[in-house]
């Protein structure tokens, strides 16, 4: 093979040929086996389809394989990544791996789009790679013996719709049967609702928050911990959230950390567990 191996080959298509939902047909010249060649050959080289496909025979051209790929349903999509997530997390359960609470990192992700902004599924986002539109989801992961697993995926239409995702991916987690040690977000899931459900279905978390106009007057000396209730002006007494905040310091990033948390652990082992998500935030 192209610059690995057989084995992770045949193991990377074994786990990921149901994700293609489409048929190549009888009198097609290529077979399904053929696109996952060169799709799989692309992926784990790191190169294009179509430069793939001209350094292999047998297989077709990429704009082939891309041509069957956008006549996939998103739904039928969706459906085979919920089935293969079910069956890693049944095969985790048999062999005893997810017995125990887990830690779980949720995380929204953008893939930058160039194309007509009036897509399905296309939203506007920050600039970012010369485009102000992208395809934007959340996904969850838990991290099981040092390795991270994503075992939920939900597509973002709007962004307002994060902190209502964000908590039917915490029931979705609980309905699979997952126990959840604690959850890692970063700032942008900072929410009073999303809070208040944490907060309410008793759910440990990590959840850093930005510097308010009221927190700026306080000494914010590493280690300190205080109760912080927030005041949003749209809203009533009994319909805010109240949290502690823990202050951290990063030596290695020179930054200061507020974290809202419900968990007592000290502020270097809040950071310690924090700093176990970034995985996810780069394996997209």
């Amino acid at each position: 093979m192209v610059g690995y191996g057989k084995p992770l080959y045949k193991f990377t298509k074994r786990h990921t040929e149901s994700l293609l939902v489409y048929d190549t047909g009888p009198d097609a010249r290529y077979s399904k086996s053929d696109h996952m060649k060169l799709l799989l050959t692309a992926s784990l080289v790191n190169g294009f389809a179509e430069g793939v496909s001209h350094s292999l025979c047998g297989i077709p051209t990429g704009e082939t394989l891309l041509s069957y790929i956008k006549s996939q349903k998103r739904k039928n999509v969706q459906s085979a990544f919920d089935a293969m997530t079910e069956r890693n997390i049944q095969q985790l359960k048999r062999k005893r791996r997810l017995c125990r609470a887990v830690p779980i990192a949720i995380d929204w992700h953008d893939n930058m789009y160039y194309g007509d902004p009036k897509t399905p599924m296309i939203i506007g986002t920050q600039p970012k790679k010369g485009s102000h539109y992208a395809y934007e989801y959340l996904t969850a992961s838990v991290l099981v013996d040092g390795e991270r697993l994503v075992i939920a995926v939900m597509p973002i239409r709007r962004r307002y719709d994060v902190s209502i995702l964000t908590m039917r991916m915490l029931e979705r987690i609980d309905t699979m049967g997952i126990k959840v040690k604690y959850v890692t977000l970063d700032g942008g899931f900072f929410d009073i609702d999303v809070i208040r459900y944490l907060e309410h279905m008793e759910i440990n978390y990590i959840l850093p928050m930005q510097n308010t106009s009221r927190i700026k007057r306080m000494k914010l000396r590493k280690g300190r911990r205080f109760k912080y209730t927030t005041n949003h002006h749209c809203r009533g007494i009994n319909q805010q959230a109240s949290f502690d905040v823990v202050v951290a310091y990063s030596e290695n990033k020179k930054y200061r950390y507020l974290f809202a948390t419900n968990m007592s652990y000290s502020d270097d082992a809040l950071l310690h567990l924090f700093g176990k998500r970034w995985g996810i935030e780069t394996s997209y």
